[in-house]
């Protein structure tokens, strides 16, 4: 299983792809598929399909299948494919995690099911299930402002210890319930899900990320991770600092029709959320084009600071 580990996870930093919707609210998986390839061109290193950034639980199973299947075309053998197969049901995330090995995901990944008040023990069941109807690697999805549930609190042992789980998706403020994961389970590699916690996670232990703005910036990810490793802490702390520029904007305008705004800049347009989500008026888009050109004025600058190093 380690070479698995390092293949499909390792330090990859990984895009949490939008889901482009059109005005009718259809899957456009013509652009989805453009967008893929772009940022696989660009330097993404892994795309996760269907999570947070992708409006996941807002789609139907066919439409999650659907979009699992494009993506994997779309990269080809250039870079793994995760699809995210939590569900409100064991039921469907069965059926999710099946089609996700049959259309030839790398892993799967999974938040804990939601709205009813489980137990641990009853969360970790539910996982079992999913985790032994499918032989393929899984990645604990732990984003506790969604689910109410922090994984770090415990409660997750025999889960954490099964050799099928390969990694988790921390997407929490909380680095010191990382940090203590890693201590206590240091075959499962912690990948970042918090870009605007890049390199404070890289500090302690984390290898990798799955973000929102990741196919965004992902000249500034790599540079961080270069300069990380070779010891330049103020300059990756300077690259972050650039990164939250850039997630902070999106936040004040919406983050998920913000990102997949100007993720369309650089493919072709991706459309609006699927509602309830909200979507973006003509003044959000404005701003959102000085983003833009602010975000690409920093791509330039850390692109010539690193060809002078």
């Amino acid at each position: 299983m380690d070479r698995v580990v390092t293949g499909i996870l390792g330090d990859r930093l990984v895009v949490a792809a939008p889901t482009p919707i059109r005005a009718d609210e259809s899957l456009d998986l013509d652009a989805f598929a453009l967008m893929v390839d772009r940022d696989i061109a660009r330097g993404v290193e892994g795309v996760y399909v269907a999570g947070s950034s992708g409006e996941g639980l807002l789609l139907s199973t066919d439409e999650r299948i659907a979009l699992t299947r494009s993506a994997v075309e779309a990269a080809g053998e250039r870079v793994p494919v995760y699809a995210h197969v939590g569900a409100l049901s064991t039921r469907e995330a069965i059926s999710l995690a099946e089609a996700a090995r049959e259309a030839g995901a790398a892993a799967i990944s999974m938040i804990p099911p939601l709205y009813y008040k489980y137990s641990a023990a009853e969360v970790v069941a539910h996982f079992r299930a999913v985790i032994d109807a499918v032989d393929i690697p899984f990645i604990l999805y732990n984003i506790p402002q969604f689910t109410g549930r922090d994984i770090s609190d415990g409660g997750f042992e025999g889960l954490l210890e099964l050799s099928q789980v390969v990694g988790i998706k921390h997407t929490s403020q909380n680095l010191y319930g990382a940090e203590r994961l890693i201590q206590r389970y240091p075959h499962l590699t912690l990948i970042n899900g918090f870009d605007e916690l890049y390199l404070p996670a890289l500090s302690i232990g984390a290898r990798g990320a799955i973000g929102t703005t990741i196919g965004l910036q992902i000249e500034l990810f790599r540079s961080l991770r270069a300069r990380h490793a070779r010891g330049d802490v103020d300059g990756a702390r300077t690259v972050q600092t650039r990164i939250n520029d850039t997630v902070q904007a999106l936040v004040q305008e919406g983050v998920f029709a913000a990102a997949k705004y100007l993720a369309g800049k650089q493919s072709t347009p991706l459309g609006t959320c699927r509602r309830p989500l909200p979507g973006l008026d003509d003044d959000a888009r404005r701003r959102l084009d000085v983003v833009w050109d602010r975000l690409r004025e920093n791509v330039c600058s850390t692109s010539t600071e690193d060809a002078s190093m």
